[in-house]
């Protein structure tokens, strides 16, 4: 979606650029990689930040955004609390929408798509490490971002086309889900399926929540 802003609108997208000094605001305040715990060192462990929610996808938020490339106002998106800051590999996941952060679960991380990279380093926690204070990663914009996640994992297929119909029952039926005595602390949660049920399952309640507000609505 960045690059149809890009395409169609660049005074748009080179006004979204990430500057140099928001990135050290960011990692100033991290100080780690808040995906990992990593503690910056060199090469590999060394951080990265990047954009929540892209200043180019404005038009998402507010439909102002895409009026007018040269006369809107992006400084409500432009701002440290729009930042993140991790692991180089980490990051490009969470940039891709394959890796979001689920606000509503305790900011449980949810990985949409498995990646090799992670395997060479230290693995994710369970959920971000976020330091409090006036200016931590909105949950405004990890909403949005997550929103993101949701839609584009959705185009790239099923659960089912990659686990076996089974595999997937007996997995749910494990972690309490068809009894509603479900763990969240259980570490299951974070292994690819896992992330695919949670993302799934937060599909299904958000599909719930759209019918009885189109119901509502009819009444």
């Amino acid at each position: 979606m960045e690059e149809v802003v890009e395409e169609n609108s660049p005074s748009l997208s080179a006004k979204a650029s990430l500057t140099a000094p928001i990135i050290q605001q960011a990692l100033d305040r991290d100080r780690q990689c808040i995906f990992s715990g990593v503690v910056p060192s060199c090469g590999s462990d060394a951080l990265v930040a990047t954009w929540v929610f892209p200043p180019c996808l404005g038009h998402k938020a507010k439909s102002k955004y895409y009026k007018d490339a040269d006369a809107c106002d992006l400084s409500d998106l432009m701002v440290v609390e729009n930042v993140v800051s991790g692991r180089k590999d980490i990051v490009t996941l969470f940039w891709e929408n394959k890796l979001g952060v689920d606000v509503e679960d305790d900011y449980r991380i949810i990985l949409f798509e498995v990646s090799e990279s992670l395997n060479s380093g230290v693995p994710l926690k369970s959920h971000i490490i976020l330091i409090d204070g006036l200016y931590r990663p909105s949950d405004r914009f990890l909403r949005l971002h997550f929103q993101e996640c949701l839609a584009v994992s959705v185009c790239r297929g099923d659960v089912m086309e990659d686990y076996h119909e089974q595999e997937i029952e007996n997995f749910m039926e494990e972690l309490g889900i068809y009894n509603g005595e479900i763990d969240t602390g259980d570490t299951r949660w974070s292994t690819p399926l896992g992330s695919h049920v949670h993302a799934y399952l937060i599909r299904q309640k958000m599909a719930e929540r759209s019918t009885v507000g189109s119901d509502m609505t009819n009444i």
